[in-house]
């Protein structure tokens, strides 16, 4: 029920912000209120930390979702030259260029969770994200297998996209992105011990 309620919120104020400037704060607001889950808060009030997250966020989660945005919409034009070019020296560049939009697509995923759980400014946010991604691969393939398998799963009942699409992927990164944040921290208090 809580997750159909993030959901529902989630839609809703994606909408009141007309979509093109509510769905990156609305976003951010339901990875506040699933953070505090994982957290053991279970009895966070979910619209009152939803509302005051889309509030507080509005600004800076517009302009780094449409950073990104711009990013990946650039790539997607590059992508379209590879495909249709059949000059030897672009089409020897596709496999980096692959293994770029691989990682930017990684990045983007950790970036609303280390938005929301780290408080930093955003070129940090990106910094960490990227350096997140690249240290923790096991979090990354289980982030990914249980994308690819809620992802059959909406596609065999696609009614359960409606109520929970958006909160439970936004679970599952959360949750798998946590397991790398609590990594993170142990390392830290490991090399703080061993001095």
């Amino acid at each position: 029920m809580r997750l159909a309620y993030v959901n529902i919120l989630w839609i809703a104020f994606s909408f009141v912000g007309l979509l093109v400037s509510g769905v990156f704060p609305a976003t951010i607001a339901m990875f506040s209120v699933v953070r505090k889950w994982l957290m053991d808060q279970p009895d966070t009030p979910i619209f009152k930390t939803f509302w005051q997250s889309y509030k507080k966020e509005f600004f800076k989660g517009n302009v780094i979702g449409w950073i990104f945005v711009a990013i990946g919409y650039v790539l997607y034009i590059q992508n379209y030259v590879i495909m249709f070019s059949n000059d030897p020296l672009i089409q020897i560049s596709k496999y980096a260029f692959f293994l770029l939009v691989l990682l930017f697509s990684l990045v983007a995923l950790y970036l609303f969770p280390t938005y929301v759980h780290y408080n930093v400014r955003l070129y940090q946010v990106v910094k960490n994200s990227f350096l997140i991604v690249i240290i923790n691969p096991i979090n990354n393939i289980i982030m990914i297998l249980g994308l690819v398998l809620f992802y059959y799963i909406f596609l065999i009942i696609p009614q359960l996209a409606v109520f929970f699409g958006g909160s439970v992927i936004a679970y599952i990164i959360m949750w798998s992105c946590y397991q790398s944040f609590l990594n993170i921290d142990k390392k830290k208090k490991g090399r703080l011990v061993s001095k």
